[in-house]
């Protein structure tokens, strides 16, 4: 008898009556997820705007970060103003498409930056979020968000005031977080 049916024997009834066995969650595929970022190159618009400012700048104003399938991040935009690391992400939440800004504040850890795991631990908090459909990102959504980056997460430069149909998704997301919480 191998492990799997002494399992079946005993161990899983008596789970069962305990009422210790997890529900399952619904399977996503992150492949999925991935294959359509990548078929609307957003990362690499991302990255290609980010470069321009850069180059336009004269210096190494934005650090972009980016992540290969199957990671959960896709990518991370940083700018540093002062003591604050200000953070653009974009990460995969079950089959949905986060676009993540958020600030944490300076570690004096230097490798902090390479082996980060998590920017939105310890001393960390999110400015705005909401899900994105990548395929119908378009550059001046790309723009509208690095401007906001860029101004340390200023609200008067939030991308749901410059595109209205963003504060509406914004607000939705919202809902489904509280919802699925």
């Amino acid at each position: 008898m191998n492990r799997e049916q002494r399992n079946n024997l005993w161990i899983n009834p008596l789970l069962t009556q305990l009422k210790l066995v997890r529900k399952t969650e619904v399977s996503t595929d992150p492949n999925y997820t991935w294959r359509q970022i990548e078929a609307s190159h957003l990362p690499d618009r991302m990255g290609r705007i980010a470069s321009e400012i850069n180059e336009t700048a004269g210096y190494h104003l934005l650090e972009t970060l980016f992540y290969l399938p199957p990671q959960k991040n896709v990518l991370c935009i940083r700018f540093d103003r002062n003591r604050d690391k200000h953070n653009m992400e974009i990460v995969l939440i079950g089959n949905a498409v986060m676009l993540r800004f958020s600030t944490t504040k300076h570690v004096s850890f230097s490798w902090e930056r390479y082996f980060s795991s998590d920017p939105l631990s310890g001393s960390s908090s999110v400015a705005w979020e909401q899900v994105i459909q990548p395929e119908k990102v378009l550059d001046e959504h790309i723009q509208g968000w690095l401007t906001y980056l860029l101004s340390g997460l200023s609200k008067e430069f939030r991308p749901d005031i410059f595109d209205p149909s963003l504060a509406a998704e914004s607000g939705l997301s919202a809902m489904l977080r509280k919802a699925s919480a």
